[in-house]
């Protein structure tokens, strides 16, 4: 393989000398021819305005085609005739400049910067780029585009941002994890979630809680705060993520943080403090509907007509269990730094109460970042945030022991507490609120993330770069419920507590040549890269608790379980990357990665993943020449990703530990497979970029296709073997797409402002093959279901049909015509996936005034309302949803809601799981509102203040869906690939109101 790699790069010098030549020879004749008129030499040096050398400007004398380029120290020299009067300076992303000589043989010049191209620098895997220049699919996300919107972590900040990333807020829980697609679906078995990188250093992700939790998981994203990130950039075809080889298939998010500058000392102060509430509730019987509906079921009478017109008690148990609950955020950061030295640090302190009571969430920050330049050939730095965060979760998802199932659950015919102030647990379920203040469910995390790096011009464009990053997270749960719960007592009190700690060492080592001669530019670079990494884990589980006041394990009696585990793994690579740019119009990139990880069998522990991109800019060519259009480039790509975000072990001989006789033993508990490899992802995208009117209007689309091999999925084995399943690479999926991103300036030149940021994106996923044509299937609690030439995790039930106005029963489709419903009868009754997904974001500026109104939306996607499965069931204690006062009651009702019956096979039937609860999730929210107000720079310069701005912020303001739950955003098995769009007494999100200010000094 490392021979390959020479043999390419050896390739790629030998075409670009062969291109480079003809052009220098010609370049040289016209020296020749010239000499009879060229008269005098000019020297100088071209620079950026915070002082940077540019390297590859073109120079020309005024009139003629007579030029040059700088080298890369930013020098130039020329000889122009006699005659000459000026010189012309132009470069991608500067104004051009017109110089008049005045005699002079030395002229230095300092290039402004030009708002009207496209000259943004758009960070990429080890580099940068200018936006003009990508060849490959990225969107970008800047520091002015995440003011002002208070969420705790780095993933909420995407959602609706950038086009074909879909974020879903799989909970309301504070601390939260979020679920992030980029171009859908790419696994079965392994993760979907993107790679992330800050600064250079890719960075630990998932949960790592052992309690489970489901849709409420918790997510190491959480530990880093969005105050401190100036950019993120998100890969998304093979071309820009390549580069990352084994882990991009789903993408990468390259978090850029904030650093110092060649300037004054600068501290800003940034505040909000805050409400929130919930946006919705839902309709549930009062304690008289109750009664009459419980007669009903029963047949007789339970209550009794005095009863039910002298109610006592009538508890709206939702306005118990949510409440107003503040959040708040407070940061202070200093900018500074010389020509030398520059110093960015931050602090900041984040607090948010959950809606629900029992849960809240606290995080303290800190970051030094340190760049130093050393001389004109060193340049070294450091950076280090340090986060610590605590959570109080309650139960929820997946569960009957938590506030929100519970509180929902309960009648209203139950007072929160008795007369002596005890809990009262007489309702079918546990006390919510005895739940909220007595169980004990606390996270407490610390986490590490540094990098330390130096870069070194060897030689005139060539530099080594080598960072070296931690990323250090010490994990620990601690609950506890004492005898004042139901389960509390039932186990005389229980206790878990859990530690887990995570350690990844990162070093990335490249060198990087650049050299520009005249209108032919070219980059390469090459390095190796490794990381170690670590896991340890501890759990234990106890009861029998000496008194309900002593939480900790040592003060229970019985150790139930108590287990720990760890192991580490590790990944080597050698990647590169050639950049080949002629003229600014035609643009190639060659990029791979060869990834050895530990992760997979020896047979197949390596792998190569290489891409390959091209651009023409058609809008600089002499014959376009369209006055509207400032900016036209197409693109095309195509490359390799692979996806190693899968269990540890699976490719080994694993074996478990049993007793036999009173004495240990071990038992084989996993079948080896030497033979398993890498999921790899085969993308091929097509875009077009164009910008209208100087660019005041700007267009992205990109056309993908990607096409997921090697699924690593569970094959079932005879069962002589001694084993049930055996995983291999059995599967492929295909996921296809659009994406529009659209930005606009309105009003260019005027008094008022007016911005738009549009993006749209659509995605069909489909699974291509399976295992012998097997379906994977009765996925979670909406039935989802995985086969071949559908979509994953499609909702696989019965077709309900309504309910027969003669018996009252639940009617479905009898899809094989046998008289009979049975499991033959199911068919496809819903899609979880959405048809599109979006975000727009109109800015507004008059004077001091500024106002930001962002719209983010999913259609199309198909939700299971499991919550509907208990609050319309007419069975049991439950307290019902109000739409049960519909029920059939006598022959000719007509009703979507069946009879109370008492029967149990009628009850199962009617109760199935089916399209009866499949809904609409399709929705638009105001995700985000913001006005503010900036004072007068001249009205506080005596007060030693540099700016001030005070605003009003929203939250989840409005939303606009069909969908009759609590939330059509949520999912309450959280990051999962197939079991999607379920919501089950999910946490749902808040509706929030802030008001905050911007104080610069």
């Amino acid at each position: 393989m490392n021979h390959s790699v020479h043999v390419f790069f050896s390739k790629l010098f030998i075409f670009s000398l062969l291109i480079y030549l003809p052009t220098s020879t010609q370049a040289a004749h016209l020296d020749i021819k010239k000499t009879a008129v060229i008269q005098k030499n000019i020297t100088g040096k071209v620079t950026a305005p915070d002082g940077e050398e540019l390297a590859g400007v073109t120079v020309t004398e005024t009139g003629s085609t007579n030029g040059t380029v700088t080298d890369a120290n930013g020098n130039y020299r020329m000889s122009v005739s006699d005659a000459a009067q000026s010189i012309e300076f132009s470069y991608l992303g500067y104004s051009r400049q017109v110089i008049n000589i005045d005699g002079r043989q030395v002229i230095d010049v300092v290039l402004e910067t030009d708002n009207k191209t496209l000259r943004e620098v758009v960070v990429v895997g080890y580099n940068t780029e200018k936006k003009a220049l990508l060849t490959g699919a990225i969107g970008e996300v800047k520091s002015s585009d995440l003011k002002d919107i208070p969420v705790p972590g780095i993933d909420g900040i995407l959602q609706g941002q950038t086009a074909g990333v879909q974020v879903s807020q799989n909970s309301g829980t504070p601390g939260g994890a979020m679920s992030v697609r980029i171009r859908g679906v790419s696994s079965i078995g392994g993760s979907s979630q993107p790679l992330y990188v800050i600064d250079g250093i890719p960075v630990t992700t998932g949960d790592f809680a052992q309690i489970g939790y489901e849709g409420q998981g918790v997510n190491a994203l959480s530990d880093l705060s969005p105050n401190d990130i100036e950019s993120i950039s998100v890969l998304k075809d093979a071309a820009a993520a390549a580069i990352y080889g084994a882990r991009a298939s789903n993408g990468v998010v390259l978090i850029t943080t904030k650093r110092g500058g060649n300037r004054k000392s600068v501290i800003n102060f940034n505040a909000y403090y805050g409400v929130q509430q919930a946006w919705k509730t839902l309709d549930m019987l009062n304690a008289k509907d109750w009664m009459l509906y419980r007669n009903d079921l029963a047949g007789s009478e339970v209550f009794t007509p005095d009863d039910i017109n002298n109610i006592k008690t009538n508890t709206d148990w939702q306005q118990v269990i949510f409440r107003t609950a503040p959040m708040s955020n407070y940061e202070l950061s200093s900018t500074s730094g010389n020509d030398k030295t520059s110093v960015f640090m931050s602090g900041n302190l984040f607090q948010q109460e959950g809606i629900l009571v029992g849960t809240d969430y606290q995080r303290i920050n800190g970051r030094l970042n340190v760049d130093h330049k050393m001389s004109k050939k060193m340049n070294i730095g450091a950076s280090i945030g340090l986060s610590r965060a605590k959570t109080n979760r309650v139960e929820g998802d997946q569960s009957l022991h938590g506030p929100l199932p519970n509180g929902i659950s309960t009648p209203a015919i139950f007072p929160v507490y008795n007369a002596d102030g005890t809990y009262n647990q007489e309702g079918p379920y546990s006390n919510a609120i005895s739940i909220a203040n007595e169980a004990i469910n606390q996270n407490f995390s610390f986490r590490t993330i540094a990098n330390v790096y130096a870069d070194y011009k060897i030689l005139p464009g060539l530099t080594f770069s080598t960072k070296w990053g931690v990323d250090f997270l010490n994990f620990r749960e601690h609950a506890y419920e004492s005898i004042k719960t139901v389960q509390g007592a039932k186990f005389n009190g229980l206790g878990f507590e859990t530690y887990t700690n995570v350690l990844n060492i990162v070093s990335n080592n490249f060198l990087r040549y650049q050299k520009t001669i005249q209108k032919h530019s070219m980059e390469v670079m090459g390095g190796y890269s490794f990381e170690q990494y670590e896991n340890r884990s501890s759990f234990i589980r106890a009861q029998d608790f000496a008194d309900p006041g002593l939480q900790y394990i040592n003060s229970a009696t019985t150790i139930v379980s108590a287990s720990t585990s760890g192991f580490e793994s590790g990944i080597r690579s050698y990647f590169g990357r050639a950049n080949y740019n002629f003229d600014n119009k035609y643009l190639f990139t060659f990029s791979g990665r060869l990834d050895g990880s530990s992760r997979f069998g020896e047979n197949n522990r390596n792998g190569f993943f290489p891409a390959a991109s091209a651009a023409w800019r058609i809008g600089e060519e002499s014959f376009f020449k369209i006055k509207a259009i400032s900016e036209l480039k197409i693109r095309a790509s195509y490359g390799l990703t692979g996806n190693d975000d899968i269990p540890q072990f699976l490719f080994a001989a694993l074996y478990g530990i049993t007793a036999y006789g009173g004495q240990p033993g071990v038992y084989p508990s996993n079948i080896p497979n030497p033979d398993l490899k890498w999921e790899t992802t085969a993308q091929t995208n097509l875009g077009v970029d164009i910008g209208l009117f100087d660019n005041k209007i700007a267009v992205t689309i990109d056309l993908y296709d990607k096409q997921t091999k090697d699924l690593l999925l569970s094959r079932p084995l005879p069962t002589s073997s001694g084993f049930s399943v055996v995983t291999q690479n059995v599967g492929r999926v295909q996921n296809r797409g659009i994406e529009l991103s659209l930005t606009t300036d309105n009003l260019p030149g005027r008094s008022l402002s007016w911005n738009t940021r549009l993006n749209v994106s659509a995605n069909r996923n489909k699974v291509l093959e399976l295992y012998n044509n097997q379906p994977i299937d009765d996925l979670g609690r909406g039935s989802n279901r995985i086969e071949e030439g559908q979509p994953i995790g499609i909702f696989y039930s019965y077709e309900w049909l309504g309910v027969d106005p003669s018996t009252g029963d639940v009617v479905y489709a009898d899809k094989n015509f046998d008289g009979e419903i049975t499991t033959d009868d199911r068919t496809k009754v819903g899609n979880p996936h959405p048809d599109f997904i979006g975000g727009i974001t109109n800015t507004f500026g008059y004077k001091g005034i500024d106002l930001s109104v962002f719209f983010q939306g999913s259609y199309g996607n198909d939700m299971f309302n499991g919550s509907r499965l208990f609050l319309e069931s007419l069975q049991g204690g439950d307290n019902q949803l109000a739409i049960v006062n519909r029920r059939w009651q006598k022959p000719g009702d007509i009703t979507p809601i069946p009879d109370a019956t008492s029967d149990p096979v009628r009850a199962a039937s009617n109760k199935r799981v089916s399209s009866r609860f499949i809904e609409d999730g399709s929705y638009l929210r105001l995700k985000n509102l913001t006005l503010g107000y900036s004072f007068n720079k001249e009205l506080l310069r005596n007060k030693k203040i540099s700016g001030l701005r005070i605003y009003f912020s929203g939250q989840n303001l409005l939303t606009f869906t069909n969908y009759s739950g609590l939330d059509p955003e949520v999912n309450y098995r959280g990051n999962e690939n197939a079991v999607i769009g379920t919501d089950f007494f999910t946490y749902p999100q808040a509706r929030a109101y802030t008001f905050g200010l911007n104080l610069t000094f």
